[in-house]
């Protein structure tokens, strides 16, 4: 009988033993299955950084080739053609604004004086501006560009209509400065559209990445009042957002 019963508690033991090993080997291959899953989920987080910086890096480095480009480029125009923003660490947009086109009070055509800039200077503005988004894009940001158009604070009333805003009164006139500034816009778009009609590239970019925008009082120019004739205004805004 004892001899029987050593031989059932040797079975047991060797049983217990197996699924001790059993349970100790799950437990290796769940540790080394966490731990590959924990470098694999660093290893891509890393990518993902690496993409982001490289993204950066473009936009920043595009942004900066094309200030220096227009600082050049409104150099030979005189010194009178465009303004350009800063571009601080980090800054992603680049606003280029057209120096001293200023639309009079109520008032949506591109003023006949500046016609002769965009004569001038369209085709290598709208250039520079394009190889800026190409080069952008390349770099897996998302570029866009925005011809943004600006009022001041003074109530347009447009009863003339000529900025596509009729019977206009004090009471909307926040609606009204959004609408002008808008034509104001899309007035100067048709008019450099109208400088491209022979340049290929350069057009093609325009109808394709640029988009017009109003808006209104809401963004004076820094350091003025909110009824400065100079809020008149008309800016293009180049900018890169990154792809996450």
């Amino acid at each position: 009988m004892s001899s029987s019963g050593d031989g059932s508690d040797r079975s047991l033991a060797d049983l217990m033993a197996g699924v001790a090993v059993v349970f100790l080997l799950l437990a290796v291959i769940f540790i080394l299955e966490a731990r590959q899953q924990r470098e694999a989920a660093i290893q891509e987080k890393e990518a993902a950084i690496g993409v982001v910086d490289s993204q950066k890096e473009g936009v920043q480095s595009s942004l900066l080739a094309l200030r220096e480009d227009l600082i050049v480029l409104d150099a030979t125009l005189d010194g009178g053609f465009i303004a350009l923003s800063g571009l601080d660490g980090g800054v992603n947009a680049l606003e280029i604004e057209f120096k001293n086109l200023q639309f009079g009070l109520g008032q949506c055509h591109t003023p006949t004086a500046y016609e002769e800039q965009f004569e001038r200077g369209a085709i290598p503005l709208i250039h520079r501006v394009c190889q800026a988004i190409d080069s952008m894009r390349d770099a897996g940001a998302e570029p866009s560009i925005i011809l943004e158009g600006h009022t001041d604070d003074r109530p347009f009333l447009g009863t003339s209509g000529e900025c596509g805003v009729r019977n206009g009164s004090a009471q909307v006139s926040f609606e009204n400065n959004v609408r002008a500034s808008a034509a104001r816009a899309q007035e100067v778009f048709f008019t450099i559209r109208s400088q491209l009609w022979d340049a290929g590239y350069e057009l093609d970019c325009l109808d394709a990445n640029f988009v017009v925008s109003g808006r209104g009082q809401t963004a004076p120019r820094p350091g003025t009042t909110g009824s400065d004739p100079s809020n008149r205004r008309l800016v293009i805004r180049v900018r890169g957002d990154l792809r996450l």
